[in-house]
């Protein structure tokens, strides 16, 4: 049991579930809070998308963050799902997703908590593909 609370120790409240991590960036979206947004974000993501530096996250904010914010905004969550301890992502109600948009976020379990990563994250791929290969997550099949 204490192995157990020793291991929650570092993890923040506000990354505790993909749903709990995806609300705290949308306020910190709405509030222009960039640390926090930065905070929500995955290393791999982080690193791919800003090459690590928050001060390239927070200059999008500045040019892009009324209309991202716009758009996190409107998301509705319609399904949750926790593949395993690692990996997770929400799906979104397609009525609230702009056309062009995909209708998830991926999540990957860090240290302090889940975090939004990217399918282009080596890491959210490699434990995708190996919780596939344990049996842990199907691909969904396509049908047109």
């Amino acid at each position: 049991m204490a192995l157990l609370l020793l291991s929650c120790a570092d993890e923040d409240s506000r990354l505790s579930t993909p749903a709990t991590t995806f609300g705290t960036y949308r306020r910190a979206l709405a509030d222009g809070d960039g640390e926090t947004a930065w905070f929500c974000l995955s290393s791999g993501y982080r690193r791919l998308e800003y090459n690590d530096d928050p001060q390239l996250l927070k200059a999008h904010l500045e040019r892009e963050g009324g209309a991202l914010g716009r758009r996190v905004a409107r998301l509705e969550i319609g399904q949750e799902t926790e593949i395993n301890e690692r990996l997770a992502f929400l799906q979104f109600d397609p009525t609230t997703v702009d056309p062009s948009r995909t209708p998830f976020y991926y999540f990957l379990h860090e240290q302090d908590g889940w975090k939004i990563t990217t399918h282009l994250d080596s890491l959210f791929r490699g434990e995708l593909e190996g919780a596939i290969e344990r049996g842990e997550f199907r691909l969904p099949v396509v049908t047109r």
